[in-house]
């Protein structure tokens, strides 16, 4: 979560796009955007989207409960399906020896026997209740700046893509290299990167922030 914990840490970004009727656009976004049951049919294990912000397991959006201008708060969630390597193993050998029975086979030939483990997969992933990640959003529509309370790279950019998709929105990290592009040309953008040493210029190195305080 993080937007209500004492100790909290988070990406901002620049609002540099969205859309004018924001309010409206925002909930609808919202709402196209929630995240769904994981496809497992589709071969999935994973899923990510909106939900809202103080009940990440709520994402019936309504004005009253992502809207509180000047701020727009939700959160984004990322789901994910998995089992233990040593539980598949244990389960994968036991149908293996149910299948060699019931064939009077001694031997199973791998590609056989790699079809029947993801098989096996399939079936307990079906059984298993995902572990869920909830990040609180926080948009201040006033400084059109906006944070996202993870400093994961993967999760910013599942969000980046997402925001854009359905909420309309450009953001720019406010982190070392985003404040050079937004006010250097490109020929001194050049230069200054030859300055800054490499750890600023690793993914995810100059958007996060930790630190105890209040929005």
């Amino acid at each position: 979560m993080g937007f209500s914990s004492n100790t909290i840490s988070y990406t901002t970004y620049e609002v540099l796009q969205a859309p004018p009727d924001w309010k409206e656009a925002v909930v609808e976004g919202l709402r196209h955007g929630r995240i769904y049951a994981i496809d497992i049919d589709a071969g999935r294990d994973k899923a990510a989207g909106f939900a809202v912000f103080d009940d990440p397991l709520n994402t019936d959006f309504a004005p009253e409960n992502c809207v509180f201008d000047p701020l727009v708060l939700f959160a984004f969630r990322m789901d994910r399906l998995t089992v233990p390597a040593s539980t598949l193993k244990l389960y994968v050998r036991r149908r293996l020896a149910e299948n060699l029975a019931a064939t009077r086979r001694e031997k199973m030939p791998r590609e056989e026997r790699d079809e029947l483990a993801e098989q096996v997969r399939t079936e307990l992933l079906r059984r298993a209740i995902p572990a869920i990640a909830a990040h609180d959003v926080v948009w201040d529509t006033a400084t059109n700046r906006l944070r996202l309370f993870s400093t994961s790279a993967a999760v910013c950019e599942e969000f980046l893509v997402r925001a854009r998709e359905f909420l309309g929105m450009e953001l720019r990290a406010l982190n070392t290299v985003g404040v050079l592009e937004r006010y250097l040309d490109e020929r001194d953008l050049h230069e200054a990167y030859h300055l800054l040493p490499a750890t600023f210029l690793a993914p995810g190195a100059n958007g996060i922030v930790r630190r105890t305080e209040e929005f």
